[in-house]
């Protein structure tokens, strides 16, 4: 009988890898359109835009190099996804909030940033907006550490099935 910390282990690694080549792939197609229509209309606009693309093609590769572990059963696997993870959810609120602020300041510099962060925040997080709209960090995070305390407990890790020997 199949382990089912182990199933659920590689089914998220499986997952991670579809979310992860989604997410490069809306990338890279809204990364085409965006230059091509140049819609830079504020003057912290470009600058925005890149910033959230290059925090997000690092989620991209990490959530892609958690997966190949977790594919492969190891525990680097669940303990990068948690700061994968964690950091996504962070990243997210943290962003809204520093938009918020900025937004709300006196300061009309700091004003035009915080408007060209939230301008920019639909069209620079394509990369885990897959992740987000679905509340996969969240649950991700939930249903590896379950599996990873299942797996401790059981010794199991890296280690070969009967049918694999």
């Amino acid at each position: 009988m199949p382990d089912w910390g182990r199933t659920l282990i590689r089914s998220f690694g499986i997952a991670n890898w579809l979310l992860g080549l989604t997410g490069a792939w809306f990338l890279i197609v809204t990364q085409r359109r965006v230059h091509a229509r140049h819609l830079w209309p504020n003057s912290y606009d470009a600058g925005a835009y890149c910033f959230l693309v290059t925090i997000n093609a690092l989620f991209v590769l990490a959530i892609l190099l958690t997966g190949y572990w977790l594919i492969l059963i190891r525990r680097r696997g669940v303990v990068f996804s948690n700061y994968v993870f964690s950091g996504e959810i962070l990243f997210w609120v943290l962003s809204i909030a520093v938009e918020l602020a900025l937004g709300m300041s006196g300061n009309a510099t700091a004003v035009s940033v915080g408007t060209s962060l939230a301008a920019m925040e639909g069209v620079g997080n394509m990369g885990i907006a897959p992740q987000i709209l679905t509340a996969y960090p969240l649950i991700a995070l939930i249903a590896l550490n379950l599996a990873r305390r299942h797996l401790d407990h059981k010794s199991s890790w890296d280690a070969l099935q009967p049918s694999q020997r």
